[in-house]
């Protein structure tokens, strides 16, 4: 099943890579603020994320900088990311890989897994190493 039609296939945009576009002090910065300017002019498709990353997002703003920082993030992306939020099937996918995986993937990396394999969605920004180890298009 694909959620998405058209010649550009989106890129999924992991937690990784959009607290380093927010966070100044991330060592990651520099470089998120770069590709964030290709991905805002659709260069890799249409950007796209889920409610899990959303929340691990929100999350660590909230621990790291306080309320409204958090809330500034949370307007932001829901005003430019087009975010998928799991449905049943999708959550025993991801379960099934965060099952039968060795690698230390998190739920949410699991999540995010499965919603790219059901969307074929090939392409990631992401920081989070682990992610090379598949078979996809790291963006970093």
């Amino acid at each position: 099943m694909r959620f998405f039609t058209g010649e550009r296939v989106p890129v999924f945009l992991d937690a990784s890579y959009l607290l380093a576009v927010y966070m100044e002090t991330d060592v990651h910065h520099k470089r998120a603020v770069e590709l964030s300017k290709a991905i805002d002019e659709n260069e890799y498709g249409l950007a796209v994320t889920s409610a899990d990353v959303f929340d691990e997002v929100l999350s660590v703003t909230l621990r790291k900088f306080g309320k409204e920082s958090s809330k500034t993030v949370g307007r932001q992306i829901k005003g430019t990311i087009c975010i998928i939020h799991a449905d049943i099937h999708t959550f025993e996918v991801a379960y099934r890989i965060f099952d039968s995986s060795n690698e230390p993937f998190s739920f949410t990396d699991c999540t995010t897994q499965a919603i790219m394999r059901m969307g074929q969605i090939r392409r990631i920004a992401t920081f989070d190493r682990l992610f090379e180890k598949l078979d996809l298009e790291v963006i970093a």
